[in-house]
């Protein structure tokens, strides 16, 4: 990681030349590739445009596979796989040592039906960008703006405040595109924390994971959500399975280098007594309530 902070290419510049360079990859596959965040953000969504400090993208999911295997051949390597990466499984986080970070995003967190039918939405309409003397594409405004608002819901108070505020500048016609829009994305759970009517969706199954993600909740009740939000039975045994393994990019990232077999076990042995004091934690606050009570 040392090469890219040392590196004379400027950030801006080299997010710049990483957009492009990604779009080659996608045009000698063949596979669509819409570029979202950053600054290629439309600015009439959020007028003080920012670079950022990595690339996004969300690829087709049928070519997933192809561009993963296409970052590798070209220099980049796996930073967080689809499964650690986040509570949504949306992205795998890729690393070059010249060219950053890439989140290579399969779905979008809070959007609820099929990723492959998700894409197809976002795609229409798709605008032409050029970056660094290439054609790339983004989505249209209104779905610009549904990615906004749902991008808020995971970010903090300001990043919150800033969606409320875009939605506010809208007229009563955008407004309900995007509104619209969302909830045919099935993300209307998602963009309740953005207006702050979560509580109202409190029996969806997605309201746990939502809490948990916007109100900073702990790692049990994360993984609980994720459970609630798996939308089918095996989905949700996956999840149960994965839960008390050890998170070996992250875990990776901490040490600064490949774990052992022994950093593994200590880690794993560290989540487990961690998890142990928070039940104990939760049991204890919910007799004192009780006995209050």
């Amino acid at each position: 990681m040392g090469a890219l902070q040392e590196t004379p290419i400027p950030l801006t510049v080299r997010i710049s030349l990483c957009r492009a360079g990604l779009q080659v990859i996608a045009d000698r596959l063949g596979v669509r590739m819409l570029h979202i965040k950053g600054a290629v953000l439309d600015p009439g969504i959020r007028p003080d445009v920012r670079g950022g400090s990595d690339v996004d993208v969300i690829v087709d999911p049928a070519g997933v596979d192809d561009v993963h295997r296409a970052l590798l051949g070209h220099g980049w390597e796996v930073y967080s796989t689809f499964d650690e990466g986040s509570p949504f499984g949306h992205a795998q986080t890729y690393w070059h040592q010249d060219w950053g970070y890439v989140d290579l995003h399969r779905r979008f967190p809070g959007v609820g039906i099929a990723d492959v039918v998700a894409f197809d939405r976002l795609w229409d309409g798709h605008l032409p960008r050029t970056v660094a003397e290439r054609g790339i594409v983004v989505p249209s405004l209104v779905g610009q703006g549904a990615l906004f608002v749902l991008n808020a819901a995971r970010g903090d108070v300001a990043e919150r405040d800033e969606a409320l505020e875009y939605l506010s500048r809208l007229s009563p016609a955008s407004r309900a595109e995007v509104s619209a829009l969302i909830t045919e994305l099935d993300a209307d759970v998602a963009a309740s924390v953005v207006t702050g009517t979560l509580h109202e969706w409190r029996r969806h199954r997605d309201h746990a994971l939502w809490k948990a993600v916007s109100e900073g909740g702990s790692r049990m009740q994360e993984w609980w959500g994720r459970v609630r939000a798996a939308r089918t039975p095996g989905a949700a045994l996956r999840v149960l399975l994965r839960a008390p393994r050890v998170n070996r990019s992250r875990l990776a990232h901490e040490l600064g280098r490949t774990p052992t077999t022994r950093d593994v076990l200590v880690a794993g042995l560290r989540r487990a007594a961690s998890a142990a004091r928070e039940a104990l934690g939760r049991g204890g606050e919910r007799g004192r309530s009780g006995r209050v009570q």
